[in-house]
């Protein structure tokens, strides 16, 4: 793995340092060997410097990639805009020996040189592609599990794609992945992809800003979603301090926002305090609190099923058409149940009752490769639903007739008679009684 410097840009050490505590915090506990790099400047930044000139634009970022040549470094940037700042100059100086050499005689002036060796990544490429989701995934131990995480990929880490060649800009999936390799749930919701409006802030248009955060904010909530994650300094202003104004204006919005190192740092298991997170404008304590709660029921869930079985279970879901009850009825859905236990959902499955609809017929648990079938998880949940006494009233009754006498139904005498059978032999009910102690004390809470 390449030695890396930090290049920081301007927004995220001047207004939002708590990005670089939680990025110093993450790279430490991971052993990502990045450090600060002294000389640097604005990246600079496409919308000022380059509307400025281009030159200036380009022998600026050549200059900060030859100081990350001279120290030995690849670029770690935090900001996409700096990524592609970055990024695009050295495609543009790789592309022309002219370009180079003019770039070269302008940094002579001040004792530098660029040769287009420095590369710079921007912190999601690099955990994605350089560190892996496996080994984060190693590393997690407060997984995120059941929580809602609403991801915007912003602008400038996808476009314009031809240079940045990062993921897909029309269907990307690695910060996805980068989020549910925490264990939280990546939400689909409408306008997943467009842009936040931020730039319209600086060019002294707050109203067109601000409905445009407040759009994709709207439809953030409405998936239900427990917080947007977001890997742009710019964005991240738009969405925590535009929801920040609008809610002083009466608004009721209050979407938590998260920049991912914020996100990955508490699934490390770093306290809140250490990532910087009371610095928001929008309060996170809403999050936090919904967080540790899932944590309890996912406890919970331990304590009947084995966790780990479950989720697998839950991501596999192969089985689910070979259940003979979904041939005839398309709405249950034995996957979805165990999706709602793996996410911690235990009151709510037990409340809803689908999963007796299971009828225990072993198609699934032939079928299972892990031998921990629909059919053994949804036992669990029928043994839990007894001890609470919510099960279905014919169920009910089968199990108040074995405990009161062993037996499920007594035969009829009459119907013996006419068939010439003896009367039944004795049963043997009351050692069962003294044997299992049904007694209310003996049940689960």
């Amino acid at each position: 793995m390449s030695r890396y410097g930090y290049f920081w840009g301007c927004y995220v050490q001047g207004r939002l340092p708590h990005i670089e505590k939680s990025t110093r915090a993450v790279m430490q506990h991971l052993g990502v060997d990045c450090a600060d790099t002294e000389g640097l400047t604005c990246c600079p930044e496409k919308t000022t410097v380059a509307n400025m000139g281009h030159d200036e634009w380009l022998v600026t970022a050549a200059r900060n990639l030859a100081i990350a040549e001279d120290a030995g470094v690849d670029f770690l940037t935090p900001c996409p805009g700096c990524f592609g700042t970055l990024k695009g100059a050295a495609a543009e100086v790789a592309s022309s020996a002219a370009a180079q050499g003019e770039v070269n005689r302008e940094l002579r002036r001040v004792g530098r040189s660029y040769r287009g060796t420095a590369r710079t990544a921007h912190i999601l490429e690099f955990l994605h592609r350089d560190f892996g989701l496996s080994a984060i995934g190693e590393r997690v131990t407060a997984p995120l599990t059941g929580m809602r995480i609403a991801i915007h990929y912003g602008c400038h880490l996808l476009k314009p794609s031809a240079d940045l060649a990062v993921d897909d800009p029309a269907h990307p999936t690695k910060f996805d992945e980068l989020v549910e390799t925490l264990g939280a749930t990546s939400v689909a919701y409408e306008g997943k992809l467009s842009c936040c409006g931020g730039l319209l802030s600086r060019v002294d248009d707050q109203d067109a800003a601000q409905a445009m955060a407040r759009r994709k904010l709207r439809d953030v909530a409405a998936e239900r979603a427990d917080a947007i994650c977001l890997a742009c300094p710019a964005c991240f202003m738009q969405y925590d301090t535009t929801q920040f104004l609008l809610q002083r204006k009466g608004e009721q919005i209050h979407v938590p926002v998260l920049y991912y190192t914020e996100l990955l740092g508490l699934a490390l298991g770093l306290a809140p305090d250490d990532l910087g997170l009371s610095s928001h404008r929008i309060d996170i304590q809403p999050f936090l609190i919904r967080w540790q709660g899932q944590r309890e029921a996912i406890e919970r869930v331990r304590e009947r099923w084995d966790y780990d079985l479950l989720r697998k279970c839950a991501e596999c879901g192969a089985c689910a058409f070979d259940c003979p009850v979904t041939r005839v009825d398309v709405a249950f859905d034995p996957n979805g149940i165990i999706r709602q236990l793996s996410d911690g959902q235990v009151d709510q499955v037990l409340r809803e009752g689908e999963f007796w609809r299971c009828v225990e017929c072993c198609t699934c648990r032939e079928a299972c490769f892990q031998r921990y079938s629909m059919m053994d998880i949804f036992r669990v949940a029928k043994q839990l639903a007894a001890e609470r006494g919510v099960t279905p009233a014919g169920t009910a009754e089968g199990m108040a007739a074995f405990r009161k006498s062993g037996r499920l139904v007594e035969g009829s005498a009459s119907q013996r008679k006419r068939l010439g059978l003896p009367e039944p032999a004795a049963a043997g009910g009351s050692e069962l009684t003294q044997l299992f102690e049904w007694r209310p004390e003996r049940r689960r809470p």
